[in-house]
């Protein structure tokens, strides 16, 4: 028998929903796994954990970095999420793409890093470019590129937080399970801005670097980064043991 209209249309309906969620998960699950794989690197090799997530691009791990941020740049650009009645300024879609060009951004600006750094011994290691310098720092110079990487960093992790604490707490029908997921939500964004004020608080208040033995900027950026990917990969129905002690909670 052939399908009904209505019967089309709600497969169509049900397959956009699923691609939805497939993206929100790939959001998530990359923003888990970049942190995760530079711990193990800095755990199994000589270097130790480097001052920065964005240190990383003068490692033998930039490939793993610039492929994974270009990745999440071309998820978010893709993604469209809930679509107004009314034109808005703070959709979905606009956000996603301007968290897409603060992921490309990151990835293509380089920060500028000192090639020599102490390992967890104290031992200095060295770290060789393979070129003097990227396109766009031989064009703008390290000190432009680098203050544009950190603007693309800003731009990446801010419209995250927007999305946690504006677009995914949107919708009218209340349930207990959408209160919870909302409870992350706003704990997840509040935590992305808490680690960018306590990372700028750090680059105005120790230019020196007297605390980089700790790595400070690093564990901040991965808690920013598990803090987003929490948030999407909850968004996308999963990590329902984590929405169901929020539940409890309340």
């Amino acid at each position: 028998m052939a399908e009904t209209q209505a019967e089309l249309r709600q497969k169509a309906e049900n397959d956009l929903v699923l691609s939805f969620l497939a993206v929100r998960r790939a959001i998530g699950y990359l923003g888990f796994f970049l942190p995760v794989v530079l711990i193990l690197y800095g755990i199994l090799s000589a270097d130790g954990i480097l001052n920065s997530i964005s240190a990383y691009y003068y490692s033998p791990m930039r490939e793993i970095l610039v492929g994974t941020l270009c990745a999440q740049a071309v998820f978010l650009w893709s993604y469209e999420g809930y679509r107004p009645l009314t034109p808005q300024l703070l959709t979905d879609q606009n956000i996603a793409r301007l968290a897409a060009i603060g992921a490309l951004g990151i990835a293509l600006l380089p920060t500028a890093e000192d090639l020599v750094y102490e390992n967890p011994a104290g031992a200095p290691v060295t770290v060789e470019q393979p070129v003097d310098c990227t396109v766009a720092q031989c064009v703008l110079g390290e000190g432009v590129t680098a203050l544009l990487h950190l603007a693309s960093a800003g731009i990446f992790f801010g419209a995250l937080a927007i999305f946690c604490l504006v677009l995914f707490v949107r919708g009218s029908r209340e349930t207990a399970e959408k209160r919870a997921r909302q409870r992350i939500y706003r704990i997840c964004g509040w935590v992305i801005l808490a680690a960018l004020a306590a990372m700028a608080a750090i680059l105005v208040f120790d230019p020196e670097g007297r605390l980089s033995a700790l790595r400070p900027i690093f564990w901040l950026e991965t808690l920013a980064c598990f803090a987003f990917a929490t948030s999407w990969t909850v968004k996308g129905r999963r990590m329902r043991p984590l929405v169901r002690m929020a539940q409890e909670a309340t």
